[in-house]
């Protein structure tokens, strides 16, 4: 089985076609948040249905630069994994939206809240051979989760989640510069990076979990650094 995923893309149709080109053939499509750059609905719309174009087996998560309504829209075309646990083959997929509360002015959910989320999606599986898991955010404290100044700023509840469920593999994204991969116990950890520059992530499942951290060349990239 083959997984593509990227995050970050902020709204880039051009960098989201790239990289589904440079990926190839894949089974699922995810989009682990910040799928817009604080657009609307039918943003997200347009670019998921862009996805499907791709590959018809897309799931997706809502990230800070997204919205509650983006994240209710990603529900009602039937592709989000927030609290929402899918089968597909070998593996089960669930996730969970936005990021820890910050700013107050993005979308922002409890660490409570995520921690629920989570455990919601998890508990609709049936147990899978393998467990897949989509945020937005970095769990807190690892390598995925450090900014430029070096602080720490991923989701205690991530963290703590993984820690007790050990899923073979989580994808998030959120922090540009943490592009890179970690490991917490048994599971593997990815930050996908910055779809909009063209980098992102592809797990392979057979016999184990592997995964490669690829960049797909883009006519012109658009320069960011930061939590996204």
């Amino acid at each position: 089985m083959r997984i593509v995923c990227l995050t970050d893309l902020h709204g880039d149709p051009a960098a989201l076609d790239r990289i589904l080109v440079d990926a190839g053939p894949a089974d699922v499509v995810l989009l682990g948040g910040d799928i817009t750059n604080f657009g609307t609905p039918n943003a997200a719309e347009f670019l998921v249905q862009r996805a499907q174009q791709h590959c018809p087996h897309v799931g997706a998560v809502a990230g800070n630069c997204d919205s509650q309504a983006i994240d209710e829209r990603l529900a009602a075309l039937g592709v989000s994994l927030s609290g929402r646990g899918v089968r597909h083959g070998q593996a089960g997929l669930y996730g969970a939206s936005g990021m820890p509360p910050w700013t107050g002015t993005m979308y922002e959910l409890s660490e409570d809240e995520i921690a629920r989320t989570l455990w919601a999606g998890r508990g609709q599986l049936t147990p899978p051979a393998w467990e897949i898991v989509l945020c937005h955010v970095p769990p807190r404290g690892t390598r995925l989760d450090r900014t430029c100044r070096g602080e720490h700023v991923g989701s205690h509840a991530v963290r703590q989640f993984v820690e007790q469920a050990q899923p073979a593999l989580l994808l998030c994204g959120h922090i540009h510069e943490s592009r890179g991969t970690d490991r917490l116990g048994d599971t593997i950890l990815v930050n996908c990076g910055r779809a909009f520059a063209g980098q992102y992530a592809v797990a392979e499942l057979d016999s184990q979990v592997r995964v490669e951290l690829r960049e797909a060349r883009l006519a012109k990239t658009t320069p960011g650094s930061g939590g996204g």
